[in-house]
């Protein structure tokens, strides 16, 4: 399984997704934007200018473009992580319009939003650009920081305590979701 977490915007979440994916789903993780991957997932991740196409591994491209940011054609699925900011929305677009080029299994992560309206908003213009795709919904939730902060996946951080599990019941039904539709990619 190769999957790609790509945006051409920084900040919308790529990294903590693309880590906690790889380590939820035993994964190698790759990425060629400087971060803390290799240091918090030990010997399953790296960090290379240009990436090496490998099986069973989660690429974590950065938030520019840069040689084979993009071509995502031989991966079984890509991620696509947004937030519901104007600038993030355009680049979210032109990131989408590229990689439809060479690869449709493309998931939408509407990420980190407090009010409904600015899901729709995302979802909304999105959709106006783009027919059949698929999103996962993500309320903004301290569990996106505390999981690269603290090395651990959204399952581990989750299963901590039962106070853990209460205060991400929500945000990890969603990406109980998406694990399950990425086993069966």
């Amino acid at each position: 399984m190769i999957i790609s977490v790509i945006n051409k915007k920084g900040g919308v979440g790529k990294t903590s997704f693309a880590f906690s994916i790889a380590k939820d789903l035993g994964l190698y993780l790759q990425s060629n934007d400087a971060s803390v991957i290799e240091s918090i997932y030990p010997n399953k991740a790296k960090i290379l200018e240009e990436p090496k196409l490998c099986d069973n591994c989660v690429f974590d491209f950065g938030g520019f473009v840069s040689k084979g940011v993009l071509d995502a054609k031989e991966s079984d699925c890509v991620l696509v992580p947004c937030v519901a900011h104007y600038n993030s929305i355009l680049r979210t677009i032109e990131t989408i319009n590229e990689i439809r080029a060479v690869n449709s299994k493309i998931l939408v992560l509407n990420t980190n939003f407090t009010l409904e309206s600015q899901r729709e908003q995302v979802e909304d213009l999105l959709s106006e650009k783009f027919d059949n795709l698929e999103f996962f919904r993500f309320r903004q939730s301290r569990i996106i920081e505390n999981s690269v902060a603290s090395a651990s996946s959204f399952l581990e951080l989750a299963n901590e305590n039962p106070l853990a599990k209460v205060s991400y019941k929500n945000f990890m039904s969603e990406y109980e979701k998406l694990l399950n539709t990425l086993k069966n990619i």
